[in-house]
């Protein structure tokens, strides 16, 4: 589903009803209908029948016109309306003031000092739309917080008033929806936190809006559906073998971080690798192996667990000759770190390996300490590269303070994977994944059980054995994420809390994941 910001919705507003010539009160007839009937949907749903009581808060432009309309459908079918105007009237835009006079030339009543917000089956926030800014206007304040006061359940216009409709940032008395419908394309602040919070149910009215208009107003966000996966899965041959769908090679690991190696190996080879092969030092505990799967490889190399030295990545490069995709970081410890800082160049050789590879944890802080914070590095390599940074992680390589990032991730990811090449996976709520040619996937799936040590390595191998199996990065990278999340919220259906859930339970539900989506055989 494509998403747009502010400035695109506005430009293919004006293009409908420039170019295209559509009518915008047709527009507004369309969108007024479609919000009455999300409120007779809702109110249904939430065991309300027959007659309703609605109350409508309308703002002075757009927004406040289509709420105007929706008021309009609801009386004709016999609910009681009362609007409610944050606006003196001479204020109203001429489009708001046009379906005022409509309404109340049908009988529609406006609200009066005397009458209650909290009396309301359903409020309707037809206050700001699309192109409000935050934070918001001082008049509205009272109107905003009676809403949220009256303990009745809300359907926003287009976006509740208060989360920013391009970047998903709130203001501190945001309307919290029970349903949003957005109108002609979902918006980019509806899918980024915190916004995601107070939205609701989001119902899309096209209004008869085509996906290409968006594509060809700027529009490069995608929020992942289910359903959108049918059109990219790789179907799997029945005449195959190990070998078909190639060797993950797995980096990960060191004393006290044995673990996270562990989780990676064994995502990879559910992600569909053919073979799965970690690169472990010799003094590897006894007692460790028999906690890996028993279908993962072993090479082993001369050296201390965590040490990396620069013979090391003499073994390593010999080593990567034989995998199909690489994964390194989950666990790898400070001897990588100090091997950035100490023998830049030392590290800059692993760059040159003509493989796809998946970089995660103390490699992608490794980076961040190089002199250039890894710029060299990718410039060097001449094959795909996926980056799965958590946000301290990637405040690191872009030399900013944690909170600037998250106050717009998508911008932040886009611009990085684009100048850098690299496809990258900000991880978080609403994961999201850029790709360097400007797309950016945000995810849907998952839940607060994923907040947990040992999520980001089992992403991590799930990811580098899609690479393995012969994924592209740039579909291994959101399919993955997905599937991942996924995992997390058939975990939570099948009745594991969200509190409880752990890293390794993941391991179990990936199949699960996997399953619907992906039939065997052509």
């Amino acid at each position: 589903m494509w998403l747009v910001d502010r400035e695109q919705m506005r430009n293919i507003d004006q293009f409908m009803m420039g170019k295209v010539g559509v009518d915008g009160l047709a527009l507004m007839e369309l969108a007024g209908s479609a919000v009455a009937r999300s409120c007779i949907d809702y109110a249904r749903n939430i065991g309300k029948n027959g007659w309703l009581s609605v109350h409508v808060v309308a703002g002075k432009g757009h927004n406040g016109a289509d709420g105007f309309v929706a008021a309009r459908h609801l009386m004709a079918q016999g609910h009681h309306v009362l609007v409610w105007v944050t606006s003196e009237v001479s204020q109203l835009s001429d489009a708001c003031k046009k379906q005022m006079q409509a309404y109340l030339a049908l009988g529609g009543q406006l609200a009066q000092s005397d009458d209650d917000l909290a009396k309301a089956d359903v409020i309707i926030d037809a206050i700001l739309g699309t192109g409000s800014r935050l934070p918001l206007e001082e008049s509205l304040r009272p109107f905003v917080k009676a809403i949220g006061e009256s303990g009745s359940p809300v359907v926003a216009v287009d976006i509740p008033s208060g989360v920013d409709a391009s970047t998903g940032q709130v203001d501190p008395d945001v309307i919290l929806a029970s349903v949003t419908v957005t109108l002609g394309y979902a918006k980019m602040g509806l899918y980024q936190y915190p916004g995601t919070d107070f939205v609701g149910k989001v119902v899309l009215e096209s209004l008869s809006m085509p996906d290409d208009l968006a594509v060809d107003h700027g529009a490069y966000a995608i929020a992942l559906q289910d359903d959108e996966w049918l059109q990219m899965r790789m179907c799997r041959d029945h005449n195959s073998h190990k070998g078909t769908f190639g060797k993950a090679g797995v980096v990960a690991g060191s004393q006290g971080m044995l673990g996270a190696a562990r989780m990676a190996l064994e995502a990879a080879y559910r992600a569909g690798a053919g073979l799965v092969e970690w690169f472990c030092s010799l003094d590897t505990p006894d007692s460790f192996w028999t906690t890996l799967p028993a279908e993962v490889l072993v090479h082993l190399y001369e050296g201390k667990s965590g040490e990396w030295q620069e013979h090391v990545i003499s073994y390593l490069l010999e080593w990567s000759k034989g995998q199909t995709a690489l994964l390194f970081g989950p666990g790898m410890g400070h001897g990588i770190r100090r091997l950035a800082s100490s023998q830049p160049e030392a590290l800059l050789r692993l760059a040159e390996i003509p493989l796809p590879m998946v970089l995660d944890a103390d490699f992608l802080h490794a980076l961040s300490l190089m002199p250039d914070q890894g710029r060299e590095w990718y410039a060097t390599r001449r094959h795909s590269t996926i980056i799965t940074p958590h946000p301290k992680e990637f405040a690191r390589l872009v030399e900013m303070d944690t909170a600037a990032v998250q106050q717009n991730r998508v911008w932040h990811a886009r611009s990085y994977s684009t100048k850098h090449q690299v496809v990258v996976v900000l991880k978080g709520a609403g994961t999201v994944t850029a790709l360097p040619d400007g797309r950016v996937y945000i995810n849907t799936s998952g839940n607060s059980g994923l907040a947990t040590g040992g999520s980001g390595d089992v992403l991590a191998g799930y990811l580098t054995g899609l690479l393995a199996s012969g994924y592209h990065a740039e579909i291994a990278a959101p399919l993955g994420v997905y599937l991942h999340g996924k995992a997390a919220d058939l975990a939570r259906v099948a009745g594991n809390c969200e509190e409880s859930l752990m890293a390794s339970d993941l391991l179990l539900w990936l199949s699960r994941a996997y399953t619907p989506l992906f039939p065997t055989g052509n």
